[in-house]
């Protein structure tokens, strides 16, 4: 640890005031294919001397990263609840549930977690913190989905294109709609308030040198959040 400080040392005496050079960030597979679009330009817009290289990853893994000094921060679902790290909580953002055409709740906008009762839900395989987030909601709500686990996916992509063959429906992130809906033949249905879903942050160890850069980081990316 003491190697890792005194290289975020040397990275922040290098870089002078304000964020550049290498910054190693990773982001779950459930955020970066709908932040990185807007978020890459806006980096390029407003820190035109970093250079950011990009890690795609489960959460495990880039906490692994953080913790080894193989990644500067890490854009996840929190609370990741691990020791040694600063998390910055940027926005929250509601799930969806996606429904093969024709569904009998599609445009509902009053669904109740109840309602997963019995319904054939798809999930990411494990290890993506979507899956763990969207069981936990089932176990909460006493919901008893059925099928469970017969179909797994490991992108949000492949989950979709598996409840539009009608295989099942899947609870999405309200920032991939867009994104995984385009070619109309979904149906989604939103949950009554207060609608279950997550909240998007970065994370970077406490021990660093670059504190204050990271948190300008961290508003820049919550000023651009997808929709």
């Amino acid at each position: 640890m003491a190697t890792l400080e005194a290289a975020d040392r040397f990275v922040a005496s290098a870089a002078g005031s304000g964020l550049g050079g290498t910054l190693r960030m990773g982001i779950i597979p459930t955020v970066a294919p709908y932040v990185l679009p807007t978020l890459l330009p806006e980096l390029r817009r407003q820190l035109p001397a970093l250079v950011p290289h990009v890690i795609e990853d489960q959460t495990a893994r880039l906490l692994d990263g953080l913790r080894s000094g193989v990644l500067d921060v890490a854009l996840l679902a929190l609370p990741a609840e691990a020791t040694g790290l600063v998390e910055i909580p940027l926005y929250t953002e509601e799930f969806v549930l996606v429904l093969p055409r024709g569904h009998e709740f599609a445009g509902r906008r009053d669904l109740k977690p109840a309602d997963l009762d019995a319904l054939p839900l798809l999930l990411l395989d494990e290890g993506h913190c979507l899956r763990d987030q969207t069981l936990d909601l089932c176990r909460t709500h006493e919901a008893q989905p059925g099928a469970v686990g017969d179909t797994r996916a490991a992108s949000l992509a492949t989950v979709v294109q598996c409840v539009a063959g009608d295989l099942g429906v899947s609870l999405i992130p309200e920032m991939a709609v867009s994104a995984e809906t385009s070619r109309g033949t979904l149906d989604i249905a939103h949950f009554a308030a207060p609608a279950p879903g997550r909240t998007l942050g970065l994370a970077y160890r406490a021990s660093t040198a670059r504190g204050e850069d990271y948190e300008r980081l961290a508003e820049i990316i919550s000023g651009h959040r997808p929709h």
